[in-house]
């Protein structure tokens, strides 16, 4: 289980990622409006150039800077963890555009999550299933 609270209606969460036996931890945007799970290449590996990337899918998305759209390309992580909910291997977005600064965990993402919102505090818990959740439920 992992847990969040919401602050100024925005939730933001832990992100671990490991790639090439590196591990980065990056807070990201918990974003339900947000089709894809992207980053800003520098905050993943500094020595990430954008033209290793020329032939890999790519996709030209909105959202992160007005409604100008930025291009972002498809990155393999060996290790994805959000939170302490570890999701393997994983495909996230990932673009070299200096004006995008925010990371966006998106649908892709958190279709693989249960989540239990409290409403009454803001708080949001999150599981790797439903299992999880109905033990959870079942100890309280």
């Amino acid at each position: 289980m992992y847990s969040v609270n919401s602050k100024n209606n925005r939730v933001t969460v832990q992100c671990n990622i490991l790639k090439k036996g590196r591990i980065k931890f990056l807070e990201a945007v918990y974003d339900t409006g947000a089709r894809y799970t992207c980053f800003h290449a520098s905050f993943i590996d500094s020595s990430l150039k954008e033209e290793e990337f020329k032939d890999e899918e790519c996709k030209a998305l909105s959202g992160f800077v007005g409604s100008q759209a930025s291009i972002f390309y498809k990155f393999e992580v060996d290790r994805f963890a959000f939170g302490n909910i570890d999701l393997s291997s994983q495909f996230v977005w990932i673009t070299f555009d200096p004006d995008v600064t925010s990371n966006v965990v998106g649908l892709d993402i958190i279709r693989r999550l249960t989540r239990l919102s409290i409403g009454e505090t803001d708080e949001i818990r999150f599981f790797e299933s439903i299992g999880e959740l109905k033990r959870f439920v079942e100890n309280i």
